[in-house]
């Protein structure tokens, strides 16, 4: 009776692990793009880097706009990051990637139907010193994840050997999305807009 039981749960296990998918499919660069484009709320965060994470920590809430670039494989990043209960507009940043200071090497990753999923290597020098990093975003078009999609995110971390620790956004109490002014400002024009 033993021997038959350990076989059940031999082939139970073997089951379970079956339909389980590997770190190859749960990694897998995201081949259609065409579903990254529109606005992403962030639901989560992680880090090879306890520093990289700890600095996230400050960020309440926070959105992303992706938009094509025409005849460009290229696309438009616009973010809004609200810190300290306050809003910052981000439409002006500019990154200068593979740059001497900084170089960011990114791609967005096979996730859930209603989310995307970046991961990017990062390496800056801050004050002479050399600060590597590799960090995965999953955003959502509400900001909510599903328990089983936080499960399978969990895993993409732990696929990427990131640290077990999480960032989650505490709201989504978005800052609202701020437009660049339509006209330029003139001397009859200076409203602040």
């Amino acid at each position: 009776m033993f021997v038959q039981f350990c076989f059940a749960l031999l082939a139970l296990s073997s089951l379970t692990a079956a339909s389980d998918p590997g770190c190859d499919e749960l990694i897998k660069p995201l081949e259609d793009r065409s579903k990254i484009y529109g606005k992403w709320v962030l639901h989560a965060g992680a880090s090879d880097s306890e520093q990289n994470l700890n600095a996230k920590k400050i960020v309440n809430s926070s959105w992303v706009k992706l938009a094509t670039i025409p005849d460009s494989d290229e696309f438009s990043l616009h973010y809004m990051d609200k810190m300290y209960i306050t809003s910052g507009n981000a439409t002006k940043v500019i990154f200068y990637y593979n740059s001497t200071t900084y170089e960011h090497i990114g791609r967005f990753l096979e996730t859930c139907a209603d989310c995307v999923l970046w991961v990017d290597d990062a390496v800056a020098e801050v004050n002479g010193e050399t600060r590597k990093s590799k960090n995965l975003y999953i955003f959502t078009k509400t900001g909510k994840l599903d328990g089983s999609d936080l499960e399978v995110f969990k895993k993409q971390a732990k696929c990427l050997n990131l640290l077990p620790d999480f960032y989650f956004l505490e709201t989504t109490d978005l800052c609202l999305e701020e437009r660049e002014p339509t006209t330029a400002p003139t001397e009859g024009n200076t409203e602040e807009q």
